[in-house]
């Protein structure tokens, strides 16, 4: 596929990802193994999960669209967690120098299948993190994911586990410090 260009939206625009454009290429991507294995990743608990997201503090989400077609090709978005703030569900302790500060949470990374092995995927989390001030970032990621073994190769690290519903799989929760080391 071919070039792909990122446009922000934040407050009320961002409630664009409740549309059906995006609830469809949640629903494509997440129809994949390992993620076609329970409710948690059907259509309607995505939407009623964002539906509350998109007014958490701090949310933002980022399309990919495609350049030529204007389709989208992808998005992300996450919200600020508070100092003292981590994953809901059941958790493994989380790392202290995480917990203590506030941390963006990146809820979904999605990118269509026609536009994966180019390199976008990790422009869209970069680009969709470069606007962030929080110290740390936070996402979860099955571990039999092909995305789980791309975040370890970006620099991200195993924090802990999670378990974010009873209906759902145990993820990792990962974390990748964004404070240059001196």
């Amino acid at each position: 596929m071919g070039d792909v260009e990122f446009v922000h939206y934040r407050g009320p625009e961002a409630a664009r990802a409740l549309s059906e454009e995006y609830a469809d290429a949640y629903t494509e991507i997440y129809a994949e193994p390992p993620y076609d294995s329970g409710p948690l990743y059907s259509r309607e608990r995505f939407l009623e999960r964002t539906g509350r997201q998109v007014y958490r503090p701090g949310f933002e989400l980022l399309a990919a669209v495609d350049a030529r077609t204007q389709a989208l090709a992808g998005f992300c978005f996450g919200f600020c967690f508070p100092e003292g703030g981590w994953w809901g569900g059941e958790t493994s302790e989380p790392p202290t120098d995480v917990i203590t500060v506030e941390k963006v949470a990146v809820i979904e990374l999605v990118l269509r299948k026609a536009y994966r092995g180019c390199g976008h995927g990790k422009a869209l989390l970069e680009t969709f993190l470069a606007g962030r001030s929080e110290p740390w970032a936070t996402l979860l990621a099955h571990p039999a994911a092909p995305a789980h073994a791309r975040y370890e190769r970006w620099g991200w690290r195993k924090a802990g586990t999670v378990q974010p519903a009873p209906d759902a799989p145990v993820v990792d929760a990962m974390v990748l410090n964004r404070v240059p080391a001196r």
